[in-house]
């Protein structure tokens, strides 16, 4: 959301090769070498953002946040996240950017509501809504409306309520349409077979989830393939089509190797037991079990 920063004197950026000019599989790599970068010089972007902020640089702080974003996906550190999404709050709001605000207040739902703090994300999210009607009707505010929109529905689906939250997620769907975003509808799409599947209907949750899992292979979006595919393989899983489940986790869980998302890879491991112990692979299952626990370790989360 924040605006390209011209050169800066004596802050040369690093050199980068067009990404025209990479076969997909450079590209794959490269996205893989970026995403485990950011991992390892994570503390110097928390203390960039906190920085930025206490000297008062709003812009700089909320912006420095935005990348923040994907890292917490596959790397949560809940009481850094809390912090620094929180003052990106407040320096959004100071800077009077209502777009950021909305997007901010998003981003600060999720982990309140991961630690059980699902009241505060529920305000900070009905905040965010309130703030998208003073906005007016535009393709970016509609974007940014949709993505709200699913924010509110997950949160639904965290407290249980997964009627609520599949609805939210057709709602955001139907935005998207409605501005011939794809990747919008791909990933609504995701959302809806993962509500569907909860609500019990099992065999039109993997109908949506392998009509997105196409469209996230058609898109290129690696991420996005691996948890869909494995969303996708618990749908089957549920049908008895367990082969076509092993195959698909196999492929999320090398995806989440190859990008070093620990929040994913583990998720992908303890589904893999329990598919091991219904086929009766009791040793294989032990080893996924052992190999999750050690990532949960490892995070400070066992």
């Amino acid at each position: 959301m924040a605006d390209a920063v011209p050169p800066l004197e004596g802050a040369p950026d690093s050199p980068l090769t067009d990404p025209a000019a990479a076969t997909d599989a450079e590209r794959r790599e490269r996205a893989r070498s970026a995403a485990r970068w950011l991992n390892t010089e994570r503390h110097a972007l928390y203390a960039s953002v906190r920085l930025a902020h206490s000297l008062g640089l709003d812009t700089e702080t909320w912006a420095l946040c935005e990348p923040l974003w994907t890292h917490f996906l596959d790397h949560p550190h809940p009481a850094d996240d809390i912090e620094v999404f929180g003052l990106d709050v407040a320096a959004a709001g100071r800077a009077g950017n209502l777009r950021a605000l909305v997007r901010m207040r998003c981003q600060l739902a999720r982990p309140l509501w991961e630690q059980g703090r699902t009241d505060e994300a529920a305000q900070e999210l009905a905040r965010a809504l309130a703030t998208l009607d003073t906005l007016g009707e535009s393709t970016r505010t509609s974007k940014l409306r949709a993505s709200a929109i699913e924010f509110r529905g997950t949160l639904h689906a965290v407290q249980g309520d997964w009627a609520a939250a599949a609805e939210d997620f057709r709602r955001s769907r139907d935005v998207h349409h409605t501005i011939s975003n794809t990747y919008g509808v791909t990933l609504q799409t995701y959302r809806l077979g993962q509500a569907t599947a909860e609500l019990g209907d099992v065999a039109e949750a993997a109908q949506l989830l392998a009509q997105a899992h196409r469209s996230a292979v058609e898109l290129g979006r690696e991420r996005l393939t691996g948890r869909i595919g494995f969303a996708l393989g618990g749908a089957l899983r549920g049908l008895g089509r367990t082969g076509e489940a092993r195959v698909l986790y196999d492929d999320a869980l090398t995806s989440a190797r190859g990008r070093g998302s620990d929040a994913d890879e583990q998720r992908i491991l303890d589904a893999f037991a329990e598919l091991a112990d219904e086929e009766g692979h009791f040793d294989e299952a032990g080893a996924h079990r052992a190999a999750a626990y050690a990532i949960r370790v490892r995070n400070g989360l066992a």
